[in-house]
C-alpha cells in the first residue's frame, strides 16, 4: 500500500478554526528568532508567513545590526533586538525569558552558520519549553542534543542538504523513495522529532514515525525564502493549536498549492514575498 497524498478536503478538515468570539492573541502568538548581518530578510519572511496564515500576534527577534531595517518593514510585527551582528550567548537570556509569552518558537531563519551562534541556538532549544520549529542552521543544534526527547514537540523543515548533515547521511546512495521514506521514518521516530524534508515530492514525518507525502509545489518555489514562508507558516498553525505534525501536513500543502496558482499567473516568475502575500486568498479558497 502507498502512503497517503495530502489532498485539499483534508486541510480543509484539519485547520484550526478560530472562534468567532476570541480576543487578539487568542489565536497565535507567535516569535521568530532569526538574521544576521548577512540575512537580514529571511525572518521577515517567516513573519509574513507567520501573518498571513492567521497568527495574531508576531514577534521577531533579529541583530541589532538587522533592527531598523526589520522594524521598519510592516508595522504589524513587533521587532525586538539582541546585540551584534548575530546571535551569541550574550542574546539568550531575553529571549528565553520573552518567550514564556509566546504560544510557538521558529529559531533559525537567516542565521549564518558560525560555531558561537550554533551554541547560543543549543541554549534557546535547551531553555525554551514551547512547541518549536527549528530551520536553516537551527536543525544543526540537534546534533548537539545530549538526551532526547527534548521536552517539547519539535518541527524540522530541512532541505536534502540539510538533512544529510543532520544524519550523516548521503541520500543519493539510497536505491530508491521507499529507502528513503524509511531513513526518514527511523530518524523521526528515534529522535522524536517531526520532519518536514523540502523536495519536489515533500515527505512529511511524525516524531511517531507516521510519513505522508505532499506533492503540490512546482520548480518556482526554488526561489529564495520559500523556505523561510513555510517555517513561518507552519509556526503559525502550531500557535493556533494545530499539532506540530498536522501543522507541518498544512503548511506544506499551502505552500506548494500557493506556488501553483502563482505559477499560473506568472510563470516561474514569482518571489517568496508573492507566496506569502497569496496565502490568505489560497486559506479562503480551501476553506470556503
Amino acid at each position: 500500500m502507498g502512503l497517503s497524498i495530502l489532498k485539499k478536503g483534508y486541510i480543509k478538515k484539519v485547520f484550526p478554526v478560530r472562534n468567532s468570539d476570541s480576543h487578539k492573541g487568542e489565536n497565535g502568538k507567535v516569535l521568530i528568532v532569526g538574521g544576521s548581518i548577512e540575512y537580514y530578510g529571511a525572518p521577515l519572511l517567516s513573519a509574513l508567513g507567520a501573518l498571513y496564515s492567521g497568527a495574531d500576534l508576531i514577534y521577531i527577534f533579529v541583530p541589532e545590526s538587522n533592527f531598523d531595517v526589520a522594524r521598519s518593514l510592516y508595522p504589524d510585527f513587533i521587532v525586538k533586538k539582541f546585540p551584534g551582528q548575530y546571535l551569541t550567548h550574550t542574546g539568550v537570556k531575553d529571549i528565553v525569558d520573552f518567550s514564556k509569552e509566546c504560544d510557538a518558537v521558529l529559531i533559525g531563519p537567516g542565521m549564518y552558520e558560525r560555531e558561537v551562534t550554533v551554541r547560543a541556538i543549543l541554549e534557546l532549544v535547551e531553555g525554551i519549553n514551547k512547541p518549536m520549529v527549528l530551520d536553516s542552521t537551527a536543525i544543526e543544534v540537534l546534533k548537539l542534543v545530549k538526551e532526547v526527547p527534548l521536552p517539547q514537540p519539535i518541527v524540522v523543515c530541512p532541505h536534502k542538504n540539510e538533512f544529510e548533515h543532520l544524519t550523516d547521511r548521503d541520500i543519493k546512495e539510497l536505491k530508491n523513495d521507499e529507502d528513503l521514506n524509511k531513513l526518514i521514518r527511523t530518524i523521526a521516530s528515534e529522535m522524536k522529532i517531526n520532519i518536514v524534508l523540502k523536495s519536489p515530492t515533500d515527505i512529511i514525518a511524525s516524531h511517531e514515525g507516521d510519513i505522508v507525502l505532499n506533492k503540490t509545489g512546482n520548480a518556482g518555489l526554488t526561489v529564495g525564502g520559500t523556505g523561510d514562508v513555510l517555517a513561518g507558516v507552519i509556526t503559525s498553525l502550531i500557535a493556533q493549536k494545530a499539532e506540530p505534525f498536522v501543522a507541518s501536513q498544512i503548511g506544506a500543502f499551502l505552500v506548494g498549492y500557493t506556488g501553483d496558482f502563482l505559477y499560473k499567473q506568472k510563470d516561474y516568475c514569482f518571489s517568496a514575498t508573492d507566496v506569502a502575500l497569496e496565502l490568505p486568498f489560497i486559506i479562503k479558497n480551501i476553506l470556503q
